[in-house]
């Protein structure tokens, strides 16, 4: 098997000079190999978009039911992102077998992934289901948004199994550099999306008036057809050949706890992560309380983290792409040009985000018009949140890509502690003292996040430079 280009050797490639200068043939590996991710988990994040658009369009329900997609979406991401965290494990192994120009052992790697996502996100959702009455109160206890709230999450939740699998699919075509196979996926799911949203929300072609819950069942019964898509082209004759990956002879227990071992972390990374921003959403509600506005901060609040989403999503799918080059070329045995990858990658996205972030600095209103649609309380209290937010989408994007960088070299510890650590003593403190001690609104609440970004950016970037993971063995 020929070497993939995406690894092949640069040693007759100098370092580039200067801070901002661009090595131009890792940038050009870098920007191949990222744009189909990023297009592609944009594209997925447009579901949740296409929720709140939608669900801002249905009269007396859309504030409540805005405000109740924030911790419903929480929650699903608290359960969903925990066994989604198979990705992290999935694509490290990939990607080294591929540096290491071991086919069959990579092959080996998505048989086992399959089994253990299929089968922790399938319990995952069944419990999920039955938990949602119980966990969705201790966020948000409002009996409208409640009301709305936790039918949303019940559905949505059945769709774990589907997501989680998915995942593992498109984390295994990503560690072989195949990034634009879920590309294709990610388009058809959505245009599924946006039609059975339409249907179910408002009642068109014969479809019952589901509202909130319509919403909920669209975005699950699209993942479903996704993973049709996505397990299809683990079928291909191309990729069934060259990788062998369905003999039952693969399946192996230390395989899948080496996926495991490289993917709890992640996931548990992930649950601080979303359980962090629950406690952040409810105080949010507080300041709701404290200044008896309705939902105008829990709206706002999660109309931003929705925007924001798609600029996340973005950037993690950006840097997932960083980690497939870091873990080939750790495979490859030639940790120098995975440290490059690294910091390449960041140079070309942190130069692309300060103009996306200047221009949403400058002209907020648009963006958040397609989630409010017209609710100027809601506009009038995202606006200055959302500005911050674009001065700081360089540090954002440049925190999120070493992060994957530190997963593709294998150093998911770190990366747990860090999650943990900044959302329990940093996040939630700070945003409970500047919104319900100081009494400084939303803007203070939201002081939180923006320290928090700060921070996230400068601790993985220590690490990176630090250069200890260029020694893991996985």
């Amino acid at each position: 098997m020929q070497p993939d280009r995406n690894v092949e050797p640069l040693l007759v490639s100098a370092p580039a000079k200067g801070l901002f200068s661009v090595d131009a043939e890792l940038a050009r590996r870098i920007v191949d190999l990222a744009w189909p991710v990023v297009l592609a988990m944009a594209a997925q994040t447009v579901i949740n978009v296409v929720d709140d658009a939608f669900i801002g369009r249905i009269g007396a329900d859309a504030r409540p039911g805005q405000a109740a997609l924030g911790p419903a979406m929480g929650l699903f991401w608290a359960v969903g992102g925990f066994f989604a965290a198979i990705s992290v494990g999935t694509q490290a192994l990939t990607a080294r077998r591929s540096g290491e120009l071991s086919p069959e052992r990579a092959g080996q790697v998505l048989l086992n992934s399959l089994l253990v996502a299929l089968v922790t996100a399938t319990l995952g959702s069944i419990a999920g289901w039955f938990s949602a009455p119980y966990l969705f109160p201790l966020i948000n206890p409002k009996p409208d948004v409640m009301r709305l709230g936790v039918p949303y999450l019940q559905w949505r939740l059945l769709g774990v199994a589907a997501m989680v699998t998915t995942v593992s699919c498109k984390s295994w075509f990503d560690g072989l550099g195949k990034t634009r196979i879920f590309l294709s996926a990610a388009v058809l799911m959505n245009i599924a999306n946006f039609f059975l949203n339409y249907a179910l929300i408002f009642g068109k072609w014969g479809f019952p008036a589901l509202g909130v819950t319509g919403s909920a069942i669209a975005s699950m019964v699209s993942s479903y057809f996704g993973l049709a898509l996505m397990l299809g082209w683990t079928l291909h004759p191309q990729f069934r050949k060259t990788y062998r990956h369905y003999r039952i002879s693969n399946l192996s227990i230390k395989q899948a706890w080496e996926i495991c071992k490289l993917s709890v972390p992640s996931g548990l990374a992930t649950a601080c992560v979303m359980f962090g921003f629950l406690l952040f959403y409810k105080i949010a509600g507080r300041v709701d309380v404290l200044e008896n506005s309705g939902e105008i901060a829990a709206a706002a609040t999660h109309n931003v983290i929705t925007l924001l989403m798609m600029l996340f999503t973005g950037a993690m799918a950006y840097g997932a792409a960083t980690a497939t080059l870091v873990g080939q070329s750790m495979g490859a045995e030639q940790p120098a040009l995975a440290e490059r990858y690294g910091w390449e990658a960041v140079k070309i996205g942190v130069l692309g985000t300060i103009v996306l972030g200047a221009a949403i600095a400058l002209f907020p209103d648009p963006l958040l018009d397609i989630v409010c649609k017209g609710d100027f309380d809601v506009i009038a209290a995202a606006r200055p949140i959302l500005r911050v937010c674009g001065v700081l989408l360089p540090f954002i994007l440049a925190s999120l890509t070493l992060t994957q960088a530190l997963f593709g070299a294998g150093n998911t510890r770190y990366v747990m502690f860090v999650e943990f650590g900044l959302h329990f003593f940093c996040l939630v403190p700070i945003a409970a003292l500047g919104g319900l001690v100081f009494k400084w609104g939303l803007l203070g609440v939201w002081i939180g996040a923006y320290v928090y970004i700060l921070l996230l950016c400068a601790l993985m970037a220590w690490k990176f430079a630090e250069g200890k993971w260029k020694q893991i063995r996985i």
